[in-house]
């Protein structure tokens, strides 16, 4: 379904909806706020007070309800707030039922927000173009006799209304489509309305897949990034925060609390939990890694112990392996098991009873070879594999060299301790500026097997 709606479409669902905009005109219903910013102001004495700064909305039955207007005084400069319910009309000027002398001390309500300050420049999340879009202009009309918000213009045509200059989107760009995103859609971030960003509802987000989550993450300041992640469930935001950029990342965690880091991190593959550790400062990685389930912290630790550019550093300490004795029935048994706790997986090694790698069979020699079948009968007994110490350049050139999708990595007595993926390698070789014009879909495939692939 799209988001995006023109004029009548939306006015069209409100109830008995009709609208006299400023000057006398009439815009299909409805008026744009950035019409009413400098009309005047007038008291029932007919003095001109000043002009129109901003609204002042709350809460209404189904949409927000324009409760203040605020004007600029012309004597003093200074901020005047006046109820609706003193305002007698606006066509073309406000004017009140009250001299000015009778107008009382205005003060917002816990419950009201100002359109300039809560929505307009804001930042909405456009479900159908996976982008953030930003609020140009606000959308009013009169809906059961009151002032209502009942959308938001995040199109061109809104900055040339805001620049004064709409008589241009009048006459010459009348074919260029509106681009307004209902009332009905918004949901804002903050329940009691006060300085909120807008998004689209939460749950629309979720089903999106984590790199265009991730996508979109960047593009939010710091309190929409931490209330979109916080919105996911732990497992979601897990598989986001994989996606998102270093740099975001570090911002990101550098802000969360301890435990809700250490929640996403035990979702998260090792070595990419291990890489946000790196990230934090000591005394906060520290504290995240004793929140941590034992058991995810330990493997965690074990990666922290490399340096980050090495193979140690690279590897995941999440693979597949089978023993010596087993038959190919065991290993798929095996992989049935485990498979949706391991990221990638490519090979499945054959270790003998102290760990030592003995073996590999690619997923394409266990499906050409009989369920009864020994691994020992199928695997390859001569294994490339690295060291931790290795560096990355190191292996990044043996993947390419002989076409590997991963490598294993061994202590110097063949104990088997983890593999590194060619993505992690690449990665880790390629310069930042070529990384970010990797192909968006380069790192779907590690979601595949969570039922999130392209």
């Amino acid at each position: 379904m799209s988001l995006s709606k023109s004029v009548s479409s939306i006015i069209s669902s409100l109830p008995s909806a009709h609208f006299k905009g400023p000057e006398g005109q009439t815009v299909e219903n409805v008026v744009y706020f950035s019409a009413f910013q400098g009309q005047k102001v007038i008291d029932s004495e007919g003095r001109v007070l000043g002009r129109i700064k901003d609204f002042a909305i709350t809460p209404g039955e189904s949409l927000l309800e324009v409760s203040r207007i605020i004007y600029i005084s012309s004597i003093l400069r200074d901020s005047i707030t006046v109820p609706m319910a003193s305002v007698k009309s606006f066509d073309g000027a406000f004017r009140l039922k009250i001299p000015r002398e009778e107008i009382p001390p205005g003060k917002l309500s816990d419950h009201e927000m100002l359109v300039v300050e809560t929505i307009l420049d804001k930042q909405i999340v456009d479900i159908d173009g996976l982008k953030v879009v930003r609020v140009n202009d606000v959308l009013l009309t009169r809906v059961k006799d009151k002032l209502c918000v009942v959308g938001v213009d995040v199109g061109f045509k809104g900055i040339l209304r805001r620049l004064g200059l709409g008589w241009v989107s009048g006459r010459l760009l009348t074919s260029m489509p509106d681009n307004l995103i209902a009332w009905s859609y918004i949901d804002p971030l903050d329940p009691g309305l006060r300085r909120i960003h807008l998004k689209i509802p939460r749950k629309k987000i979720g089903d999106l897949h984590p790199a265009d989550i991730a996508d979109i993450i960047e593009e939010l300041d710091r309190k929409e990034q931490l209330l979109i992640l916080e919105s996911l469930g732990d497992e979601k935001a897990a598989e986001t925060l994989e996606e998102v950029e270093p740099d975001v990342q570090a911002r990101i965690v550098k802000h969360m609390d301890s435990d809700d880091v250490a929640d996403i991190l035990e979702n998260m593959n090792p070595d990419d939990a291990a890489d946000v550790i790196h990230m934090m400062p000591r005394e906060k990685a520290c504290e995240v890694l004793k929140l941590m389930d034992a058991e995810e912290a330990s493997d965690v630790k074990e990666l922290l112990r490399y340096s980050h550019s090495s193979a140690g550093g690279l590897m995941t300490n999440e693979f597949i392996s089978v023993p010596v004795g087993s038959k190919v029935s065991d290993a798929f048994r095996r992989l049935r098991e485990l498979g949706s706790e391991v990221d990638m997986i490519y090979y499945v090694y054959v270790l003998d009873d102290k760990e030592h790698l003995t073996g590999v069979m690619s997923l394409r020699d266990l499906l050409l070879s009989k369920p009864e079948q020994n691994v020992s009968e199928i695997m390859k007994a001569e294994i490339l594999r690295v060291l931790p110490d290795t560096t990355g350049d190191e292996v990044a050139n043996l993947l390419s060299k002989y076409d590997l999708l991963a490598v294993p990595v061994t202590d110097n007595d063949g104990v088997m301790l983890g593999v590194v993926t060619f993505d992690d390698a690449l990665e880790d070789v390629l310069p930042e500026d070529l990384r970010k014009q990797l192909p968006k879909n380069y790192r779907m495939i590690r979601k595949v097997h969570r039922g999130h692939g392209p």
